[in-house]
Formats: structure tokens, sequence, C-alpha cells
């Protein structure tokens, strides 16, 4: 990810509102590191709020459950979370996208959970949205137009013709792969624990599997794309040749 724009150096008399563009927004996930030299852990994962964010509502669901046993206030608890979250970023006037997904699914999960008394239940929506990722993600390898690669190159433009090459073709494919194996180990993993409503070990799972192993996957994604990238660079320098002298 880019780091955060600072302002060109003020003239003399100058306004520095006129002067100065608004910060960048920060981004995360692939967005924010795949033009990095160097890998970031913090940008992939959303920095502090991204971890508070993504763990919060799913920590304080298990702890007050296990402490309770009341489906209905771990639920309202989870939800009230991750509803702060998102007046927290409306109030800084940041993008409210991610906390809105998150709230809306963890609002289906308590609704789903309340109705049922299956505390696993709240889980449900993020196992259906594995599930229909990694349906995505294989979907998108057999029809030789690999998910990883088109958000790669939307996401940066020195590989917008990355389907015209087949290393980057090659690349791309096998950077799907790794997010597909992500998806697929977390259904083989927690799909059992919800079928047998074994809340805190889902919640574990959930945790463990989340922000950490999507760092990982993202990290070796980014490996791949900076690998790619040289190779380009290198096989361009070749077919321009030597510099004249």
């Amino acid at each position: 990810m880019s780091s955060q724009d600072t302002g060109p150096e003020h003239e003399p008399g100058a306004d520095p509102q006129e002067q100065s563009p608004p910060p960048a927004a920060r981004r995360s996930g692939l967005a924010g590191v795949l033009d990095q030299e160097e890998f970031s852990v913090r940008d992939a994962v959303g920095g502090p709020r991204g971890i508070i964010e993504s763990a919060a509502p799913t920590l304080l669901f298990v702890v007050l459950f296990i402490a309770t046993r009341d489906v209905k206030l771990s639920a309202i608890a989870a939800v009230a979370v991750v509803a702060i979250a998102l007046v927290a970023r409306l109030v800084a006037r940041q993008s409210v996208s991610g906390a809105l997904g998150g709230l809306i699914g963890v609002v289906v999960g308590a609704i789903w959970a309340i109705r049922s008394g299956q505390g696993s239940d709240l889980f449900a929506p993020g196992l259906v949205i594995n599930a229909v990722t990694l349906a995505l993600l294989l979907i998108s390898i057999l029809a030789r137009r690999p998910l990883v690669g088109l958000l790669v190159a939307a996401l940066d433009s020195r590989v917008a013709d990355w389907t015209a090459d087949p290393d980057a073709r090659r690349v791309y494919t096998r950077a799907t792969w790794v997010f597909a194996g992500l998806y697929a180990a977390k259904l083989l993993v927690q799909l059992p624990l919800f079928l047998t409503d074994q809340v805190a070990a889902l919640g574990a799972a959930k945790l463990v599997m989340g922000l950490p192993l999507f760092a990982l996957a993202a990290w070796i994604v980014w490996m791949m794309h900076r690998a790619l990238l040289a190779r380009r660079a290198a096989r361009a320098q070749h077919r321009a040749g030597p510099p004249q002298p």
C-alpha cells in the first residue's frame, strides 16, 4: 500500500488548504500491499482497527456465551460491537464498506442464532460466504480467468495485459489456488464444528483462520506478484537490447 500522501511545500502566502490535497485513504487486503516494495502485515490486515473490527464480535460473543449460555445476550453484544465500529468510521469519514458488510453478516447470524437457540448459528453466514467464495475461485480457474488475476489487474495497471502473458496467467492461476486452499481449509475445519454446535472451538477456529491466514495468503500472492514483475522487467530490458553508447 502506498503511504499517505503528504502535501507539497507551501509557498509564502499560499493557502495551505488550497495547496494540500486530503490524505489518501489507507487500503487493506491485497489492495494495501500490491504496490509496496516490502510486505506489510499491518496494511494487509487493516492495521489495529482492522484487527479489532474483525476479531471483537467473535471474541465477545464466544466469551459471553461461555460465561452466560445466553444466546440472545451474546448475539446482541456482537451486533453492538460491529455497529459501534460502523458509527466510528462514519464519524471519522472513513470507508464503511467493510464494517457495513460485517454488520450485515453479524446481524443475519445473530437473528438466526436467537431464533434457533444455537450459538453456532451466529457463524452460519460466514460459512456460507466461505463456500460461495471458494466456488467462485474454482469456477474462475476452470474458466481460465482466475479471480486473483482479475483483482490484481484492477489494482495494478502494470499487469493490465496479464491475460495475454502466459507467465502471468500461470502466476495468477496459482495465486487463485492459494486463496481457494485457504477457503477450503476454513470449511474443512469449521463446518464439522458448526454441525456439532461447538461454539468455543468454532469461534477460536474463526479467529485463527481469519486475519492470520489471510495475511499469510496475501504475502504468498505478493511474493508471486513481485517475482512476476521482476521477470517482466527483465524480459522488456532484454528485448530493448543493451543501451546505446
